[in-house]
């Protein structure tokens, strides 16, 4: 899914893949003791007003929907039960369905409306102008493809029963949560239940398998061990999902409704079972009972829209810029911007120390691969270089960190209309050992997106014996922790390595001080990575952010001390120019999970 190419379906094509809708399916035996039930269910007025629901099953696959007192319509149907609790799922029109979770138990109800929108979508030009993600979130839906959904929630009448107040609530209990599902659809799939309103999932045993994608998403409460989970596949296929799993069984029920990869109609029901894989750190307040989200995401949604979520959306915060448009951001080459610099990807004041330990030095970097890059070192904070089959050098400003006793990383620019670029490198002269991740633009059809090389080599220089054998290497030991960094007191971010080549952030909420609502997780996204070990403890995480500004960011990281060095490289936002920047955090640790069974096959690396 993470690289699937989904077709930007305009409201006709929609219209089209829906005329050719068929009704549910189920990959089970379907529960079919709903056959001769009525239902009436009561949904709440707020924030967004719920409809009044009369159902009379007809029969195991049709029934009749009285909506808000209108006339019965016949709809198909179908339905699954686990435990006290049955989900069943139908459409009500061409482009509108249900999926609806009754607790027989407790006559609490929750209605999940499903549809697509009726109009044709008004995607931001960002040729012109660039939303950010707070706008992106108040915008009216803009992809046809993409399913909508309302969640109401509410309870059916029961002969003799006043109306229950309880009802299915938000939930922080089960946040950064990772269970490991298998389907009877053949799926295999680790979700990660990073808050009430993000997730992340990756999907194993796939083309693309081991890359985490990040949801939007709901997570309720239903009883001390059950609960229900919806996720729209936003900015990937569009489809919605809504599940309900049992924390005590480990098994759950769940649809799928939407447009798939190939453009078809799909509405099938599944269920299945999950193994536990663990919990990570949380750090959201003890009193936050976790039912209402944050005041600073309430400020970002408005949720009496109805279908608002939040949504990360990366393919439209960036401008879509043209070659030509690329060679004059090239001539606009911007490096360690100053200290609040609106030209900074993100500011920090957890910067490392900067070393000197390579100030006067003269040397090589050779790699197995044929990468050389010679190197002088003028002073802290300029070099002069030449690549591999020049004669003139170049020379370049270059920031520094010492990272561990005689192991030094820093990074420069790479000054080339066609392709710019950048060096981060990892120089070990207590081995001789020395990596380069060398960043390039321009190679992409997504002119934003920079293409990284990995060059394994030593260092060539008076006094250190070059290694015939031990070089740095791609690593899977990070597998399945989780760190946290803060940048400064605006900006922390929990890093979540869940993948052998892929990994998720949440920026954290940030709430007032003493607010119950500190620290809850906020807006999540993911990509894919690498990870290279240098020494124990000592590790490089370079990450790349496709479809959006394209950054290539470059963290070494010393979990001894706690505290990273970051190089981030791209194209601005806005398409004018080319940057290089440095920055810090300060980490803390933040779990770990054994994902080890998981991911059965070694990591090839490059």
């Amino acid at each position: 899914m993470f690289k699937v190419k989904y077709s930007q379906l305009n409201k006709k094509q929609v219209e089209e893949v829906l005329s050719k809708r068929t009704a549910p399916v189920c990959a089970s035996k379907p529960y079919g003791k709903l056959s001769g039930k009525s239902l009436k269910i009561i949904t709440d007025k707020l924030p967004v007003e719920g409809p009044v629901l009369e159902y009379e099953f007809k029969s195991e696959t049709v029934l009749l929907l009285k909506e808000n007192g209108a006339s019965a319509i016949e709809c198909e149907y179908v339905a699954l039960t686990m435990g006290a609790i049955t989900l069943f799922s139908h459409m009500t029109g061409a482009k509108v369905g249900y999926t609806v979770i009754v607790n027989w138990d407790t006559t609490v109800t929750t209605v999940f409306e499903m549809w697509f929108i009726d109009h044709e979508g008004d995607v931001p030009d960002t040729s012109k102008r660039i939303p950010d993600i707070f706008e992106l979130n108040r915008m009216p839906p803009f992809i046809n493809r993409e399913v909508q959904r309302q969640r109401y929630s509410g309870y059916f009448e029961k002969l003799g029963n006043e109306p229950v107040k309880k009802r299915d609530e938000l939930t922080l209990s089960l946040e950064n949560s990772q269970i490991l599902w298998k389907d009877n659809l053949g799926r295999e799939r680790l979700s990660t239940y990073t808050s009430q309103f993000f997730s992340t999932l990756v999907e194993l045993g796939t083309p693309d398998g081991g890359h985490v994608m990040a949801f939007a998403s709901d997570l309720l409460q239903a009883n001390v061990s059950t609960y229900i989970y919806c996720h729209g596949e936003v900015e990937y296929s569009g489809r919605l999902v809504v599940e309900v799993f049992d924390i005590f069984t480990m098994e759950k029920i769940g649809v799928s409704f939407g447009i798939d990869e190939s453009d078809c109609f799909e509405h099938f029901l599944y269920c299945g079972s999950g193994k536990f894989m663990g919990r990570l750190s949380t750090f959201y307040g003890f009193m936050d009972q976790g039912n209402r989200y944050s005041p600073r995401i309430e400020e970002r949604v408005d949720y009496t829209v109805k279908g608002a979520r939040a949504t990360y959306r990366p393919t439209y915060m960036s401008k879509r810029i043209t070659r030509a448009e690329f060679e004059n951001a090239s001539k606009n080459a911007l490096r360690f911007s100053d200290e609040g610099s609106d030209q900074k990807t993100m500011a920090s004041v957890n910067l490392m120390d900067e070393s000197k330990q390579c100030v006067g030095k003269h040397l090589v970097i050779r790699s197995d691969d044929g990468f050389y890059t010679e190197y002088s070192f003028k002073s802290a904070r300029e070099l002069e270089y030449r690549l591999a089959g020049e004669t003139e050098w170049h020379t370049e400003q270059y920031r520094s960190a010492q990272l561990d006793k005689d192991l030094v990383v820093l990074n420069h620019y790479i000054d080339n209309l066609n392709h710019p670029g950048c060096h981060f490198l990892a120089l070990d002269f207590a081995n001789g050992c020395a990596t380069c991740i060398e960043g390039r633009l321009g190679f992409e059809e997504n002119l934003h997106d920079v293409t990284p090389k990995y060059h394994f080599g030593v260092i060539e220089m008076e006094g250190i014996p070059a290694p015939s054998l031990l070089r740095h290497g791609f690593t899977t030991e990070l597998l399945g922790r989780s760190l946290m960094w803060n940048f400064h007191e605006n900006l922390t971010a929990m890093h979540i390595y869940n993948s052998p080549r892929s990994y998720s952030w949440t920026i954290m909420t940030n709430a007032d001080p003493g607010s119950p609502s500190n620290q809850a997780g906020g807006f999540v996204w993911s990509s894919r990575c690498e990870y290279i070990k240098l020494r124990e403890d000592v590790y490089i995480m370079n990450w790349l952010e496709e479809n959006w500004e394209g950054i290539m960011g470059t963290a070494a990281m010393n979990l001894r001390i706690m505290k990273d060095c970051v190089s981030t490289f791209g194209i601005l936002a806005n398409g004018k120019g080319v940057f290089l920047d440095s920055l810090g955090a300060r980490g803390r640790s933040a779990g770990k999970v054994d994902l080890s069974d998981v991911y059965k096959y070694r990591h090839s690396g490059n």
